[in-house]
C-alpha cells in the first residue's frame, strides 16, 4: 500500500498520524520540522510534493511515499553500519540484493562447512575373566626324575601302587617320595586375585620346586593334569583317562607304554643292578 493511501485510511478512521514536533535532546536534526508548525501541521498525505524524495518502495514502484520512510531507511542504514563496525554478523547476499542501501557493506567470505573427520576405529577391549578356577593335582615323585600326577585324591593310593609296578617293568628306580597336593584356590578369599593367570604362576612355582629336587618330567592321568601342566609347558606324557580307567583297560595301558618309550632315553634313568 502506498504511503499516501495509508494516511488517507488512517485519517478516515479518525486515527491521527503522530509526527514529532520537537527535537529531542542529543538527537539528530529532524528533516520534517521545517514543514511542520508548532501548533499542528499538514498530514503525511499533505506534505509538499516538491520535497518528497524519489523513493521506490519494494511494494510500491511509483515515486513518492511518506518522507518518514526515508528517515526510517536512513536510520536502518546507520544502525547496520554501526553494527558492522562492531563486528556484527555478515549481511547475507540475498539481503544485499533486495536492499541497495546495504550494498556498500563488506561481506566476508563464507567458509565452507567442515566435513567431520572419520571416526576412530573401534578398539576391541579384552575382557579378563577373574573367576577363580577350581582344581586339584596330586603328585608323587619317583626315583630318576619321574613325577606322577593325578586329578583326584581318591586316585592317589592306586596311582602310587601302579607307579611302582610300571617302574619295575621299565627297569626304573623304584624310590618313591611323599605325596604332595596342589589345590586352587589355596584359600577362599573374595578380595584377592585368584584368576587363571595367578593359578598358572602358583603351579609354575610348584613345578620349580620339583625341578629343584630332581624332577624332570611328569606322567599325568586325567584331563586336569594335562590341561594345567601343559599350559606351563611341563614335559612328559599325559593320559586323558584317570588312573582307574588306565589300570582296567589293556588298550590304555598299551598307549601309556608307547608314550613312555617315546620319552628321551636320558630322561628315563634305568636302575643299576
Amino acid at each position: 500500500m502506498r504511503e499516501a493511501v495509508r494516511c488517507q485510511y488512517l485519517h478516515a478512521m479518525g486515527i491521527p498520524i503522530w509526527v514529532p514536533r520537537h527535537e529531542l535532546p542529543n538527537a539528530a536534526p529532524s528533516q520534517l520540522l521545517p514543514w511542520l508548525g508548532e501548533q499542528g501541521g499538514p498530514h503525511g498525505s499533505e506534505l509538499p510534493t516538491g520535497h518528497l524524495p524519489n523513493y521506490h518502495h519494494a511494494e510500491d514502484h511509483s515515486p513518492g511515499g511518506h518522507f518518514a520512510a526515508e528517515l526510517l531507511q536512513h536510520r536502518g542504514t546507520s544502525t547496520a553500519i554501526a553494527e558492522t563496525r562492531g563486528n556484527a554478523p555478515a549481511v547475507p547476499a540475498n539481503v544485499l540484493a533486495r536492499n541497495p542501501a546495504t550494498a556498500s557493506l563488506k561481506v566476508p567470505p563464507v567458509e565452507p562447512a567442515r566435513t567431520p573427520s572419520a571416526p576412530l576405529p573401534f578398539e576391541a577391549v579384552t575382557v579378563v575373566d577373574l573367576t577363580p578356577p577350581r582344581f586339584e593335582l596330586h603328585f608323587v615323585a619317583m626315583g630318576g626324575g619321574a613325577i606322577w600326577v593325578c586329578d583326584g585324591r581318591e586316585q592317589l593310593q592306586a596311582m602310587q601302587a601302579f607307579a611302582l609296578r610300571v617302574a619295575a617293568g621299565m627297569g626304573w628306580n623304584q624310590e618313591r617320595g611323599e605325596p604332595l597336593s596342589f589345590r586352587w584356590p589355596f584359600i577362599e578369599h573374595g578380595k584377592e586375585d585368584q584368576s587363571a593367570a595367578v593359578a598358572e604362576q602358583a603351579l609354575r612355582a610348584q613345578w620349580q620346586f620339583f625341578v629343584h629336587h630332581g624332577g624332570r618330567f611328569v606322567i599325568g592321568f586325567g584331563p586336569r593334569s594335562g590341561q594345567w601342566l601343559t599350559r606351563i609347558q611341563v614335559p612328559g606324557c599325559y593320559q586323558d583317562g584317570d588312573v582307574f580307567s588306565v589300570m582296567n583297560s589293556a588298550e590304555q595301558k598299551k598307549q601309556l607304554w608307547l608314550a613312555l618309550l617315546k620319552l628321551p632315553m636320558e630322561q628315563l634313568p634305568v636302575e643299576q643292578s
